[in-house]
Formats: C-alpha cells, sequence, structure tokens
C-alpha cells in the first residue's frame, strides 16, 4: 500500500513541475525580449541621449480617502527630499530626491484641498546608449540565472513526483544543484539594481552588494539537504537491519 504522506509529496511534485514548467516559458520570453532589446540598442548610433525633466503631478481624490490617508501617512519636504512617512512608526519612503549627483534639481510638495501637488524639474542631463546596453545586458544575466534555476527547481519536483522515499540521492543531488543555482543572486541583484539606477543618472555608479537574503536561503537549503542525507543513511541502515 502506498504511503499516504508519500503520495503528497509526489502530488506537491508534480503540481510544482507543471508550475514551473510555466514560469520556464514565461522567462525565456522575457529573455529573448531583452536579448532583442540589448541587440538592438548594440545598433544604434553611438549617440548619447540629452534629457530634461520638467513636470507637475497632481495626485487628488474624492470622498474622505484623502483625509484617511493624512492620518497614517505624512507627506513632507526635507533635506532635499519629499518622503512619506508612516505616523507612528519608523517606516519612511523616499518619493523623489534632490541634489548634484541625483536626477532632479528641484522638487517640492504642496498640499491641496483633497490631495497633493507635486512640482519637479531638472537641468540637462546625459544618457549614454553604454549604460543602456549595460542595463540591458545586466537584466539579460539576471534572466538567464532565473531560467536556470527555475530548470534545477523543475528537477527538484520531478525526483519529489517520482520518488517512493524523498530521502533518497536523487532528490538529495537535485536539492544541492537548487542551492547551487542561486549563489549568482547573492550579487547579481545589486549589480543589476545599479546598472538600471545608473541609467537615468547623471553619475554611474557600480553597486557590489552582497543579498543576505539569499545568502540565508542557500544555507537552509544545503542544511536541509544534509538533515536528508543523513535521513538517507538511517534509512538505509534500517533496511539493512530488516
Amino acid at each position: 500500500m502506498e504511503n499516504k504522506n508519500i503520495k503528497t509529496i509526489n502530488t506537491i511534485g508534480k503540481v510544482g513541475r507543471i508550475i514551473s514548467m510555466i514560469l520556464i516559458v514565461l522567462m525565456i520570453l522575457a529573455g529573448v525580449a531583452t536579448l532583442g532589446g540589448t541587440v538592438f540598442a548594440g545598433t544604434l548610433p553611438k549617440e548619447d541621449i540629452n534629457v530634461t525633466v520638467n513636470g507637475t503631478a497632481d495626485i487628488s481624490t474624492d470622498g474622505n480617502l484623502f483625509n484617511d490617508f493624512k492620518k497614517l501617512i505624512k507627506v513632507a519636504q526635507e533635506d532635499g527630499e519629499i518622503e512619506a512617512d508612516i505616523i507612528g512608526g519608523s517606516n519612511e519612503f523616499v518619493i523623489a530626491s534632490v541634489g548634484e549627483d541625483e536626477l532632479l534639481d528641484n522638487a517640492t510638495v504642496s498640499e491641496t484641498e483633497k490631495g497633493y501637488k507635486v512640482d519637479f524639474n531638472s537641468s540637462k542631463f546625459t544618457v549614454s546608449l553604454g549604460r543602456i546596453i549595460y542595463g540591458l545586458a545586466a537584466t539579460l544575466a539576471y534572466v538567464v540565472c532565473i531560467i536556470v534555476t527555475l530548470f534545477m527547481l523543475r528537477y527538484l519536483f520531478k525526483s519529489l513526483e517520482k520518488c517512493e522515499t524523498p530521502f533518497c540521492d536523487d532528490v538529495i543531488g537535485r536539492m544541492k544543484n537548487f542551492g547551487f543555482s542561486l549563489i549568482p543572486f547573492v550579487v547579481l541583484k545589486g549589480i543589476t539594481d545599479s546598472a538600471w539606477g545608473s541609467m537615468f543618472s547623471k553619475n554611474f555608479n557600480f553597486d557590489f552588494n552582497i543579498d543576505l537574503t539569499v545568502v540565508f536561503g542557500i544555507l537552509i537549503i544545503f542544511m536541509l539537504a544534509m538533515i536528508f542525507s543523513y535521513g538517507a543513511e538511517l534509512q538505509k541502515q534500517s533496511d539493512e537491519t530488516l
């Protein structure tokens, strides 16, 4: 008789395999689009793009929504930044930054009858085609790593779908491969974010940040792999004893 828990694991593996395949197809389409954009940008004349930003954002609501919003969040201008602070909390969100290295030279916020009005402008700054290509290339690398990770996850789910016990070499090996596939994300997200941030910034910035969340995730996966490996040894000893 098939164990009920094993049957549940097989079902989860089947569902996970189907979902991962759908995600793989979507990410491949995203990768193709990004690759096409990168190639297209590479064929453009190597000329800089001059940009000037000027505008007004008038945000208003009907009814009492704005009054309720003001009870929860305070929007104010401080130290060259327009910030939204959660009243009674420690979290704050920067809506717009002003400064020599920032996109905007001036930004002001004023309260209207039922909302806020934000005026902003910048002096002319240059968007380099090289930065655009760099941003697209970094995004392409990020998408490729996601595809590889999804394939590793699919193989893991496939092993769980077919296994008679999760404490087997196939599942453990697939779990370790999934953990290894996550390693590039430790630094890749920071590189991609800085690439896109520099694309529309006055200055080029390269940030090499380590994503500790991903690091802990990888450690947990390898810890689970070691636990499963130990469980496989105990199961093997039990089978030999019987």
